[in-house]
């Protein structure tokens, strides 16, 4: 809201894919606290049932799906049930979501098929939150958002595909534009200075 491309949107979900995922919702401006400072955590939604375990507790959160640690995961599984005993011979210490980015960029099918199966959960996930907020956009930030149309088609597909008709092409889903080494410190900075702004 202060520092990007959400400066003239009131009502927007901003969603960071790293090694988890965090998510900041925005409701008429104001960055939604819930009663006790914890709203926000659509990582723990649970978007696939008895599913991956997750450092929560629980099992089928969706940042076990939608980070660079879930995308590492699918491609594993992947190449688990193409191939089971090339797949014991891998070297897992190398496969990271850079690494799988470039497989896919390469042309390996595996690869692309881990990017597509995340964007469809991520988009699905998307989609059911929309219902609760109804935001104009999404900004996708983070090490994972920057495979780009990689992750962005599969993702907007299944958003559209999974939205309630009456949001159906009313909502874009984009790359943030903040800088990521600085993003941390903008976000300290901004949420110091609103602060301020009640007080005073």
């Amino acid at each position: 809201m202060f520092f990007g491309d959400a400066k003239d949107i009131k009502d927007f979900i901003f969603v960071t894919l790293g090694t988890g995922l965090g998510s900041g919702i925005v409701v008429n401006g104001n960055l939604v606290y819930g009663h006790d400072g914890f709203a926000g955590e659509m990582g723990h939604c649970i978007v696939i049932q008895h599913g991956r375990q997750c450092g929560c507790g629980r099992k089928g959160c969706l940042e076990q799906y939608c980070s660079a640690t879930g995308l590492v995961k699918t491609y594993l599984e992947i190449l688990a049930g193409n191939d089971p005993e090339n797949s014991s011979k891998i070297d897992r210490g190398i496969i990271n979501a850079k690494y799988i980015y470039d497989r896919a960029m390469a042309g390996d099918e595996d690869a692309f098929y881990a990017f597509n199966y995340t964007g469809e959960i991520l988009g699905f996930a998307l989609a059911n939150s929309v219902v609760y907020t109804s935001p104009k956009a999404f900004f996708l930030f983070g090490g994972l958002a920057n495979a780009g149309e990689l992750l962005l088609t599969p993702t907007i597909l299944s958003f559209e595909k999974n939205l309630l008709s009456i949001y159906k092409n009313k909502i874009k889903i984009v790359v943030s534009g903040l800088p990521e080494n600085d993003a941390a410190l903008l976000g300290a900075a901004s949420l110091a200075w609103n602060e301020l702004k009640t007080i005073a």
